[in-house]
């Protein structure tokens, strides 16, 4: 059997009726070609099974092709796979474009002490996205590192590091509303608000639909779901119950019904459940979960691009990127007709 042609830039040039030097400018996303034709010669460059010189290349330019991507350990002790999920999809889509995703996990240790990660210290990283919320003492390092940065999922106004986002906010208005509009005024929170920024966002949309429809706000009907450290604990359910809650993520939606099975209530003859996130949470519990997707694709694909365009120009600066959220209906919302039956507990 012959072996394989090698795969050059010619190879793709003559393959799309393009030159050479609009390949390589594609490649190496620089400057002078549509987005469009650098997404087609990047998928011809796939099919094709052409691989650049990331050795030969970063002599010549001091990088490594590796981006870094820090992981709180908190968020990946629970059986919540989420932020496992979204490592996957940022991977591929540095594969896509010629950089190596690199997982570390930030262990609780580390964090207190104030260490940067290792891949950083080793110089093994160009560049690093950190998932998910950690201390703002541990953050506040990276205002001063010497590779860029980017928080995903996340974001800290008084620190000045590029963040790509969900828009939790307007999420957490829409879904609320939702409730509203199927006649539900007595509606509580689950989730500690002081937790991360995705969750008070969330309640403060959520806050701000009850505003706008003047319902009072019920300070008991705020629960917590996590502790200081971001363990999570045990749902303390109100003496006076909801006729439905807003649940900051899915796995605690899923957790939730199974406390309100054991007191004999039911999802959602009895009371209503919203969430967010739409993971295989949303439909393990026998109900399937009326959810936000936080669209998640996208939220990879601006990401990707952010950090690619800031290791282009180190000086570039995005501050608060947001990506628009889409919620899914599905059976655990109940139509009230007139005033909310109240469940006592």
């Amino acid at each position: 059997m012959a072996p394989q042609a090698k795969v050059s830039m010619d190879t793709i040039a003559n393959c799309l009726g393009v030159s050479k030097v609009t390949v390589s400018k594609a490649l190496n996303d620089k400057e002078g070609v549509s987005e469009e034709l650098r997404k087609q010669i990047k998928a011809k460059a796939v099919e094709l099974g052409y691989h650049m010189n990331m050795l030969a290349k970063g002599l010549k330019t001091n990088q490594t092709f590796n981006i870094g991507l820090l992981i709180p350990e908190r968020y990946v002790k629970t059986s919540n796979t989420y932020y496992f999920e979204i490592y996957a999809k940022l991977v591929k889509k540095f594969n896509e474009n010629g950089y190596t995703g690199i997982m570390e996990i930030l262990d609780s240790k580390t964090e207190k002490k104030l260490e940067l990660p290792k891949m950083y210290h080793s110089g093994k990283i160009d560049a690093l996205i950190i998932i998910g919320q950690c201390a703002k003492e541990y953050l506040e390092l990276f205002t001063h590192v010497a590779i860029p940065v980017i928080f995903f999922d996340f974001y800290d106004s008084e620190i000045k590091v590029d963040s790509i986002i969900v828009d939790n906010y307007l999420s957490g208005t829409e879904i609320t509303e939702l409730l509203i509009k199927n006649g539900h005024r007595d509606i509580a929170f689950i989730g500690n608000i002081y937790a991360t920024s995705s969750i008070s966002d969330r309640f403060l949309g959520y806050l701000r639909a009850l505003i706008a429809a003047h319902i009072p706000f019920n300070p008991a009907y705020v629960i917590s779901d996590r502790d200081e450290q971001g363990q999570l604990c045990e749902i303390a359910l109100p003496d006076k119950m909801p006729t439905a809650f807003v649940c900051n993520n899915d796995e605690l939606a899923y957790h939730l019904i199974k406390r309100l099975s054991e007191r004999g209530i039911k999802v959602p003859e009895d009371v209503s459940i919203v969430t967010f996130d739409n993971t295989i949470y949303s439909e393990l519990s026998g109900v399937k979960l009326t959810t936000v997707d936080n669209n998640d694709d996208e939220l990879v694909t601006v990401a990707t691009k952010a950090i690619i365009k800031k290791l282009q120009n180190p000086y570039k600066v995005y501050d608060r990127i947001l990506v628009r959220a889409k919620i899914i209906e599905r059976d655990s919302v109940k139509m009230l007709k007139g005033e909310s039956d109240e469940i006592s507990s």
